[in-house]
């Protein structure tokens, strides 16, 4: 019986088709040493290119996967790094994550994407699990860690960039949207269509994009010389039921909305088409991030465009220069833009 053949035969007796492949198998399988397929298949040492064909060639069929992690133990590289968010379901993070990977991509890097539920912990295990996997930089997106956190963290020694929050803590990069412009710039076109009793329908206040939506809000007003009324800035949960419900409280004292993002701005309009009320002639609405829905005909939705897509690309070309050694500290700012649709 041929080598080959023997080897076939040990690997079904084995059941090895339910393990990994190693450079073992392929050694067993041409009747070579394991350093000699180790050395063919790195393109290191003195090997002819009829073995490193023959063995890239039984490689692939037997279905072999080199382990990256295992050989970035030894080079200090795998071509990997970790990105947090913190609600997969939520439809911006797609958008962020899309323009990550599309930039990994084409550097030769894979990405680990992990989800945290908006919960410190599990933010924090996630991290420690993205490290304990030899990531070689991590992207934090709306990270609820505390400044103290986040330079414990960077005394960990791995590189990291935050995205979607400004993070006042030097040595520390940061890639987010301006949401006092995207405020001013919502409520500003609502003005200028002749809304006069506008309300803002936010999420969290506390929170740094509520918030400073909000501030743009209150800019446009005052600009205009327009009182600022507290009864119809409301906070709600930032959901199309949050939206739904704080517009049953408000809509007979309004005439134009600015929601905080799109999701809470589609309660508003369905709400308002249940009350057979006209958009946007009798009620405006803008909302915030310009998902994918919010473009579909029955939604046509008028919102101030997040550029998620290039914030997730910006993210992962700052982490890139963090990662080779730069010493400047990247504080990236990306202005949003009116998508005027049928709402306002």
């Amino acid at each position: 019986m041929n080598t080959q053949r023997t080897f076939l035969l040990n690997l079904y007796l084995r059941g090895v088709q339910m393990r990994r492949i190693t450079l073992k198998d392929i050694a067993d399988a041409l009747g070579l040493s394991v350093s000699t397929v180790s050395r063919a298949l790195s393109g290191k040492g003195r090997i002819s290119r009829q073995t490193i064909e023959l063995v890239e060639r039984k490689a692939r069929e037997l279905g072999y996967i080199p382990n990256t992690i295992a050989k970035g133990l030894k080079t200090r590289k795998t071509n990997t790094i970790g990105v947090i968010i913190p609600d997969i379901t939520n439809p911006i993070f797609p958008g962020y994550a899309r323009g990550i990977l599309d930039a990994a991509l084409k550097q030769g890097y894979q990405v680990f994407i992990l989800n945290f539920d908006m919960s410190k912990a599990k933010e924090k295990d996630a991290i420690n699990s993205l490290l304990s996997s030899q990531v070689e930089g991590l992207i934090l997106t709306s990270t609820k860690l505390s400044r103290q956190e986040l330079l414990e963290l960077r005394k960990r020694g791995v590189p990291f960039v935050v995205v979607r929050k400004d993070v006042r803590l030097p040595g520390t990069s940061f890639v987010n949207v301006d949401n006092i412009y995207g405020g001013y710039i919502a409520t500003k076109h609502l003005l200028e269509i002749g809304k006069k009793k506008i309300a803002f329908i936010g999420s969290r206040f506390s929170g740094e994009p509520a918030r400073k939506r909000l501030k743009g809000y209150l800019k446009a007003l005052k600009e205009r010389g327009i009182d600022i009324r507290e009864d119809i800035i409301v906070e709600a949960e930032s959901s199309f039921d949050g939206g739904y419900r704080a517009i049953q409280k408000i809509f007979d004292r309004v005439d134009g909305v600015f929601a905080y993002n799109d999701v809470m701005a589609i309660g508003v309009l369905v709400f308002a088409r249940e009350r057979g009320i006209k958009l946007p002639e009798e009620l405006a609405v803008i909302g915030f991030d310009d998902i994918p829905v919010s473009s579909l005909p029955i939604v046509n939705l008028t919102t101030i465009k997040q550029p998620m897509y290039e914030m997730g690309q910006q993210a992962f070309i700052t982490l890139m220069k963090l990662m080779n050694d730069e010493e400047n500290v990247f504080k990236i700012w990306l202005k949003p833009e009116l998508v005027i649709r049928g709402t306002a």
